[in-house]
C-alpha cells in the first residue's frame, strides 16, 4: 500500500506525532504476547507515552516501538537498561529507514495478510459516518473501518506495511483533519480462540 499513489488527497505528515525504534536483547525464546507486555511495562513505567509495541512474529530478535515523539528522547536513553536480566539494545528506527528490511523481509512476506485494528480520532464531527470512511478507505486502500461517531472510527488494515503507514501519519493532516492513531488493539483472533500467528505462522521462524 502507498499511501502516496492518492492523488488528490492533502496527506501531510510533517508533523506527525509518532516515532518508531526497534529493540533487541530480550529473550526471543518467550512468546510474543510476553514479550510486548514486558517492553510496554518496563518502557510505560518509565513515563514513555507508547502507541504501539509489535513482535512481528515468533522468535523473532528485533520488536517495534512507536512512542510518541515527544517521548523520543527518553526512549532512547533506556538503551542498554535491564529487562529481566537481559540488557535492551534501543536504537532510532525511522519510518524512513530501511536499514533492517533484510531482518523483516521473510516476516513481511507472511505478515502481508496478517489483520490489524486501530482506533483512530480527529475528523470533523460535521463529517457523516460514511464521509469517514470513504475518506480512510482512500487514504488506506484496501482497508475497512466503522466509523464510531464523534470524529472517531475502527480502521482494520492487513499487514505490518500498512500499519507503519498510518502510524506515520498518526499527528498529521488529512483532507484538513488532524488524524490520530490512539490505539492499536489486540491481535486479532481467528475463529478457535487462537491468533492469526498461532494459525498460520508461527512454525515460519522456527
Amino acid at each position: 500500500m502507498d499511501v502516496s499513489a492518492n492523488k488528490g488527497l492533502e496527506l501531510n505528515c510533517r508533523d506527525a506525532d509518532s516515532y518508531r525504534m526497534v529493540v533487541q536483547g530480550y529473550d526471543a525464546s518467550l512468546p510474543t504476547e510476553v514479550v510486548e507486555e514486558a517492553l510496554k511495562k518496563h518502557l510505560t513505567s518509565r513515563g514513555i507515552k507508547l502507541i504501539h509495541v509489535s513482535v512481528p512474529a515468533e522468535y523473532c530478535i528485533c520488536a517495534l516501538i512507536y512512542a510518541n515523539r515527544e517521548c523520543e528522547a527518553e526512549a532512547l536513553k533506556l538503551d542498554g537498561s535491564d529487562m529481566g536480566g537481559r540488557v535492551l539494545e534501543i536504537k532510532a528506527y525511522p519510518f524512513d529507514d530501511n536499514t533492517l528490511d533484510h531482518v523483516f523481509a521473510p516476516i513481511n512476506s507472511f505478515d502481508k495478510h496478517r489483520p490489524h485494528e486501530l482506533k483512530v480520532t480527529g475528523f470533523g464531527t460535521s463529517l457523516s459516518q460514511n464521509d469517514i470512511k470513504k475518506m480512510l478507505c482512500r487514504v488506506f486502500p484496501g482497508s475497512d473501518c466503522t466509523a464510531l461517531g464523534n470524529g472517531s472510527a475502527l480502521l482494520y488494515l492487513n499487514g505490518q506495511h500498512a500499519l507503519d503507514e498510518a502510524l506515520k501519519l498518526s499527528g498529521g493532516s488529512m483532507e484538513g483533519f488532524k488524524f490520530a492513531v490512539t490505539e492499536v488493539l489486540p491481535e486479532i483472533v481467528v475463529p478457535g480462540g487462537i491468533s492469526y500467528e498461532d494459525a498460520f505462522g508461527k512454525s515460519m521462524y522456527k
